[in-house]
């Protein structure tokens, strides 16, 4: 099911003429309605150091994102959602949020607790199942 949902979005961004690692960074951008660091993206994300920085850059690039000195600490930067560069992108992703939302109107606060409990024992088992399965890699996944 979360495959399905993962695909149906990575079919949408590419339809688009977008990565979906870049429309999966858009909607965090978009999500926290402030700017993040690129360390905050990263991790969000679960993309090592090189892609993260690969990904910034492609979002800059295409005048998505800006880097902006960080007002507290001048070493680092923040990475802020230009959202008129991006709107097109944007609209996709408000759709698209719009209709998982419109999926979940039905629901009690005590369904989704449940949903959300169920969704995290199943990430925490299928977690330590790959660790017994495949623990030379220390991968989540096994590799191919």
């Amino acid at each position: 099911m979360i495959r399905r949902a993962e695909e149906a979005q990575e079919a949408a961004a590419r339809h688009h003429g977008i990565h979906p690692t870049d429309f999966r960074c858009m909607g965090y951008l978009l999500a926290r309605n402030e700017p993040a660091s690129p360390r905050e993206i990263i991790a969000y994300l679960g993309l090592t150091s090189g892609a993260g920085t690969a990904l910034l850059d492609r979002l800059e690039k295409a005048g998505f994102v800006r880097r902006e000195r960080h007002p507290k600490d001048r070493r680092s930067v923040l990475i802020v959602l230009d959202e008129v560069a991006a709107a097109e992108p944007l609209r996709l992703h408000r759709r698209i949020s719009r209709e998982y939302e419109a999926a979940l109107v039905d629901f009690s606060d005590d369904n989704l607790h449940a949903i959300a409990l169920y969704l995290e024992r199943v990430q925490r088992l299928s977690q330590a199942m790959n660790k017994v399965l495949y623990p030379q890699t220390g991968a989540d996944t096994p590799d191919p």
